[in-house]
């Protein structure tokens, strides 16, 4: 996938403002809309904003429209299987290697897509039909939120570049792709089944940062998801500790929106002015609004969420990585991969 370039303030000197903007309407719309959790509309719609890049284009307004789509379609798989654990497995674990094959071989979104929204509405099923109903709406009404949210705040803040940005990606491309896609496959999928069998939410975390890893297709990458999410996440945690500290002196509603919106409008800011890589800020921020909203809005206690995170974060992309670098020692043959070329995605 793509590694998002930094963003030009003459390009667009309103993305942090953006984003922050749309964090707080996703957080002001979800008592109204019956979002039960604002953590994931908020999440995704902080990584949207943030990941948008050049002029406007058809593309920057089809997420809000595909969310919902991709919702009820993957509750339904999950709800209509779910009762025969054999199909539920094997429908799973097609989507889950039809997932990586995307991101592995042609570096798309669309594979992430495949793979996670159908993980998190399987856990959901498996929990309950009740918490199968709360994930689903939350994204039917998150991509409502989130389509107000675009649309308005991209006519009132617009960027000033008339360059249509060009999405570059740069697959694998090796004479031994099957055994690549294998690997993966052996590292995700019996992280995959270990969590159903588990029927733990909170476990989820490991198997997603296991799958970023695996969805890289080469070790500079998959060193910078390390980097980048793990660090993030540290830096996250210590951002989410100062706000819920806050927070638990004064526990009002405005106030926590108003600490989200400033840390958002803070860390994206630092996509273009700051001195790493755009994408470490973004992950920080990400990681730090999930254990913020984990903790308010989610019943989990905030030293839990935080600790939680970061144990699983870190532990789940050090085996991920360890365990692939030996695998592909174990059954690839020396330099058996072929230099590769940014392409459009």
């Amino acid at each position: 996938m793509e590694e998002l370039p930094r963003v030009s303030a003459l390009d667009d000197p309103y993305l942090a403002l953006r984003t922050a903007l749309t964090v707080m309407i996703c957080l002001l719309l979800a008592e109204p809309l019956g979002i039960t959790m604002p953590m994931l509309p908020v999440v995704m719609a902080m990584s949207i904003m943030s990941n948008q890049r050049g002029a406007l284009n058809p593309r920057t307004f089809a997420t809000p429209v595909v969310l919902p789509i991709v919702g009820v379609v993957f509750s339904w798989i999950a709800a209509v299987t779910v009762n025969e654990p054999m199909v539920f497995t094997i429908v799973n674990i097609i989507l889950a290697v039809g997932g990586l094959a995307l991101m592995v071989m042609r570096g798309s979104r669309g594979g992430m897509m495949l793979t996670v929204f159908p993980l998190m509405m399987a856990m959901s099923a498996i929990m309950s039909d009740y918490v199968l109903v709360v994930m689903r709406d939350s994204m039917v009404m998150g991509g409502l939120a989130l389509g107000i949210a675009v649309v308005g705040l991209n006519l009132l803040f617009p960027p000033t570049t008339k360059t249509v940005h060009v999405e570059m990606v740069a697959p694998l491309a090796s004479t031994q792709a099957g055994k690549h896609l294998l690997i993966r496959s052996i590292i995700y999928v019996p992280a995959m089944i270990w969590l159903f069998s588990t029927g733990d939410m909170t476990m989820m975390t490991i198997v997603i940062m296991m799958l970023f890893v695996c969805g890289e297709p080469r070790r500079g990458t998959q060193m910078n998801q390390v980097i980048d999410r793990g660090g993030g996440t540290v830096v996250g945690a210590g951002i989410a500790a100062g706000v819920l500290m806050i927070y638990s002196m004064i526990p009002e509603m405005p106030v926590l929106v108003l600490l989200c919106t400033i840390i958002t409008y803070y860390l994206v800011d630092k996509m273009t002015t700051g001195k790493q890589r755009p994408l470490i800020y973004q992950y920080t921020c990400s990681a730090a609004l999930v254990m913020i909203l984990q903790s308010t809005t989610g019943g989990v206690d905030a030293l839990e969420a935080v600790l939680q995170r970061i144990v699983m974060t870190g532990g789940a992309m050090l085996a991920a990585i360890l365990i692939l670098a030996l695998l592909e020692a174990l059954l690839l043959d020396p330099d058996e991969e072929l230099p590769s070329e940014l392409r459009p995605a």
